[in-house]
């Protein structure tokens, strides 16, 4: 018995969420008298799940040397390794850590935010690419690093899950004599990721990366967390009564979607039961990747009912013995 399976009967309670420090921070759903009805679909929860160990990242040579290039930064690397650079006058750096897989990248002169002191006349937007071609161009540099439309997060019918961003500017116009506001100056896009067909939740580089890009369609900021997770251990998912109970048990964290006074709730119907991961920031320490449940349930107060979401412990105690 490894020393992971030793401690995996605390681990499949309550303290499991301590592994995932942002899960951490949310409330505990406290529902020991509480009555919990299943209303939802069985058939995608699929056999088994596995919990990974997170191990050194190994960037590809040619995507960091890119990002040296399109930077005008003069290092080239040969293998992944750890880099800090930046340019003399410090308005384009990267830096790339393979221990957490994470890569940040700036560059202050991509976006038209700049001041032109001669002529006293703000900097013009070029080339600023639309909306549809953000995910496009997102994929291609991701393209770089070996990243795949399948290792990113997908609907259910097969649609990449992505998030927009998009920074403005407010500004008065000398030549027009007129305030002009919200200009748009960079478009961005969130991909989070997705692993052995398991999506990852939230957005940003916690779930994957973000890509910003400026005038001429430059990449302005791309920051990514991207760890290398082996397969570790592979177990069972629990069955229905074994989710109930974890709830019951008080081992379900109550999210930001609909945060409500638990002590006011009827009863509560499990309407949807997602598995998924949580990855960690470049910030935050990660030995092993666990999987949770995301629950979908409709809160009834007897008066109204309210949409709320949990996360929950996925995992059954037994080891699965079937085929990877």
């Amino acid at each position: 018995m490894t020393k992971l399976i030793a401690g995996f009967f605390v681990l499949l309670g309550f303290s499991v969420f301590a592994e995932m420090p942002y899960v951490a921070e949310l409330p505990q759903f406290k529902a020991n008298n509480l009555t919990i009805l299943w209303d939802a679909p069985t058939n995608q929860l699929g056999a088994s799940l596995w919990v990974y160990k997170v191990t050194a990242q190994n960037f590809s040579a040619d995507a960091i040397n890119y990002l040296l290039k399109i930077g005008g930064l003069t290092n080239t690397i040969k293998q992944s390794q750890a880099l800090s650079v930046a340019n003399s006058s410090n308005t384009c750096q990267l830096t790339v850590v393979p221990e957490l897989g994470y890569i940040r990248y700036w560059d202050g002169f991509a976006a038209a935010n700049h001041w032109d002191k001669t002529n006293h006349l703000v900097e013009p937007v070029v080339g600023l690419p639309a909306t549809n071609e953000i995910q496009k161009l997102g994929l291609r540099l991701l393209k770089r690093f070996g990243i795949q439309p399948h290792d990113l997060a997908q609907r259910g019918d097969g649609r990449l899950i992505t998030f927009g961003e998009m920074k403005t500017r407010g500004y008065y116009d000398r030549r027009k004599k007129q305030f002009v506001e919200d200009e748009v100056i960079t478009r961005g896009i969130f991909f989070s990721r997705r692993l052995n067909g398991i999506n990852f939740l939230g957005i940003g580089s916690r779930a994957g990366c973000e890509i910003e890009f400026g005038n001429n369609a430059k990449v302005s900021e791309f920051t990514m967390v991207w760890r290398n997770y082996e397969p570790y251990q592979c177990f069972r998912i629990a069955n229905t009564v074994e989710v109930i109970q974890q709830i019951h048990a008080g081992n379900a964290i109550l999210t930001r979607k609909n945060l409500v006074n638990q002590s006011d709730v009827k009863s509560l119907t499990i309407t949807k039961v997602e598995p998924s991961y949580i990855g960690a920031s470049e910030l935050e320490k990660q030995g092993f990747l666990y999987p949770l449940a995301k629950v979908e349930a409709t809160a009834d107060f007897g008066t109204n009912r309210i949409g709320i979401e949990l996360y929950c412990p996925i995992l059954s105690t037994n080891i699965y013995r079937g085929r990877r």
